[in-house]
């Protein structure tokens, strides 16, 4: 027979329930403090990510542009050196007709 030392009274038991559901409270405090703090943390590397897509679809937008405008003056100079060697063939074409006279002129 367990003696009064041994046993639990019902004083006990509601006293350790007290405290257990004390330290409870002390952890689930703990833990919704962390919960926020991982919350704000999220939170500013969201924000950091939206600026930094921010800046990318910018520095994206400006390379096109800088792409199209290359290839613009790209384009452009192909054409100025087109024209330009149409001009020496067309020459040349008729410096070999001039040379062709010239060498089937009899000689005096």
């Amino acid at each position: 027979m367990p003696t009064r030392k041994d046993s639990l009274t019902k004083k006990d038991l509601e006293d350790f329930k007290t405290e257990m559901i004390h330290q409870f409270h002390i952890i689930s405090e703990n833990l919704i403090d962390q919960i926020k703090l991982l919350a704000e943390g999220h939170s500013g590397i969201i924000q950091r990510l939206d600026r930094v897509d921010s800046r990318l679809d910018q520095m994206e937008r400006e390379n096109e542009r800088q792409h199209l405008e290359t290839r613009a003056l790209v384009k452009l100079s192909f054409s100025e050196l087109d024209k330009r060697l149409s001009t020496v063939e067309s020459q040349l074409k008729e410096l070999q007709e001039w040379r062709k006279q010239v060498e089937t002129r009899p000689q005096l």
